[in-house]
This record gives C-alpha cells, structure tokens and sequence, in this order.
C-alpha cells in the first residue's frame, strides 16, 4: 500500500496513468479475475443477459482499486461475484489462488444501506457478525467492538440505537461491522451514495484514514469520478454492458489523502482523464449498437 508519507500528500503529474489490465505487484495477486463471464436468466423467460464478459481484475494486498462505469454495467455484479453472491459463468475467479466457491468470512460486504438492526446498540450491530460466526467469545467481541468503534469516531455512541444516528454516523457503523470478522478483502457498493455531498467527502477522507489503520484491501464501486480519484490506487473503467475493464487509470498521489487535493489542477485533469474514458466508451457502444440496427 502507498505509504502515508507522514500524512502529507505528495502532489505529481498524473503522467502515465495506464497500467495494464493484469497488475500485480510482486508474486501472485491477492485477488484475480480472468476471463469471467456472468449471465442470468430474465424471470419468466429463457433469455439469457451477459452482465459481464471477458473481464480482467488483479487486486495486491493492500491494494484501493475502484470501479466506475455506467448504470447497469455490470460493476456491482463483478462485485458480488467476488463476494460469493452470484456465481460466475465462465473464467476463473480467486482469492491467494484459490477459487471462490461462494461468500465467506475472508470477505466483507459493505452495502449502500447501512441496515442497521434497529433494536441493537451501536455496540451490538457491530458485533452482530462475529456472534454468528461463534469464533470468539462474547466479551472478546465486544472488545474489538469496541475498538473498531473508536477507531471510526464513534465510541460515545456504542450504546445509542441506529434511529438515533445520522447518515453518517450509521455508514460509519456498516463500515466498523464490516471490519469486525477482520476480513481479507474488504467490498465496499456504493457506501456513501445516501449521504449529502458534505458528509460524504468527509467519509472518504475517513475511509482512507480507518483502511490505512487496518493495513485493509479494498474493491469499491462508484459512480462518481472524483471519489474514485480521491479514494483509489487505481480506477478501472468499466464500459457498457456486458461489462469489461476498458482501461486502468493509476493515481499517483499516496495514501491517505487530504481534501486540499481535490481543489488541485492535477486532480481535475485526473478526473478529466476518468471521464474521457468512461465517456468514450459509452460512445463507443452507442455508435456500434445503431451500426447493428441499419443492418
């Protein structure tokens, strides 16, 4: 993982911004996709939708890799597919080598709804998952709790309920629970699209700052370019459906990152970059789709 640096950030030219689409840093990658291919059936119907096709993803250890494409790309699909939720159609689909069979605690999910039980404590919400799990004791679970609650900025409110909280307050909350089981790979969909623009950026800084902490392994998916660019190591692009990796933009700047970067011109021209891409692509899929209707 890029180092702190002392927690200043180191501001370069954006440079040479494409990597190749199977990165890896030395030996094998902590997670590879190769080739994977996820289809699914319309219900009510034989149809058969590719939601992601050819699709190339190598995350190191200590990686912060984001997603961006459009709606319906297939970008979350690839996500869940990591996560053990939907299987894949075809490739090859690993975590250290080994293939993933389905969801385990080796991965966590961090969703765009908190959904917090309401009837738990902070405190309890967060070890909701290691009481399932019944690896370790009660009150061991608690304590790392209670840790991981500190270490968000909420242990004044570990005995508060959810309805008590606000938005930002409970995204932290999802993001300490996810943390509990002490995953390998942390999958984080969308975390802070229901917050205000404000709390948001406040989040991500914090983000950075709680992963950094962790020494944690990240894949996130967004729609919005310049939280990919503040948040990420790299950026994959995704284009149209079926979904596919179009291009790997690397960010040059170290981690964690302050808010003064994003008031910088080489953050624009990154976020430029990102759109282009993106853009392109999306014009790209538009201008062969009306070629194969004047066929």
């Amino acid at each position: 993982m890029p180092s702190s640096n002392n927690g200043q950030t180191s501001i370069g030219p954006a440079g040479d911004s494409a990597h190749s689409l199977g990165h890896a840093g030395d030996g094998a990658a902590h997670l590879s996709a190769r080739g994977i291919l996820i289809d699914y059936a319309k219900p009510g119907s034989r149809e058969v939708t590719t939601a992601v096709q050819d699709c190339d993803l190598s995350v190191d250890r200590g990686d912060f890799v984001c997603l961006v494409g459009p709606s319906g790309c297939g970008k979350t699909t690839l996500l869940n597919a990591v996560a053990g939720f939907v299987p894949i159609a075809a490739g090859a689909l690993e975590l250290d080598g080994r293939a993933i069979p389905g969801p385990g605690p080796d991965r966590a999910m961090v969703f765009q709804q908190p959904n917090l039980l309401p009837w738990r404590s902070v405190l309890t919400n967060v070890t909701y998952g290691l009481e399932l799990s019944k690896k370790i004791k009660k009150a061991d679970a608690r304590r790392r709790a209670s840790d991981l609650l500190e270490l968000v900025g909420l242990a004044d409110v570990a005995q508060h309920y959810p309805a008590q909280l606000s938005g930002g307050m409970q995204a932290r909350v999802n993001l300490a629970r996810a943390l509990a089981v002490d995953p390998e790979l942390l999958l984080l969909d969308e975390p802070f699209a229901a917050i205000d623009a404000q709390t948001r950026e406040v989040m991500q800084a914090e983000l950075l700052r709680i992963c950094a902490a962790r020494d944690a392994t990240a894949l996130f998916v967004t729609h919005d370019i310049a939280e990919a660019a503040f948040l990420a190591d790299r950026v994959c692009v995704f284009g149209p459906r079926p979904g596919r990796i179009v291009k790997e933009i690397h960010v040059p700047w170290e981690r964690p990152r302050d808010h003064e970067i994003r008031r910088t011109p080489e953050f624009a021209a990154l976020c430029e970059e990102i759109a282009d891409v993106l853009y392109g692509a999306i014009a790209e899929a538009r201008e062969m789709q009306l070629e194969g209707a004047a066929r």
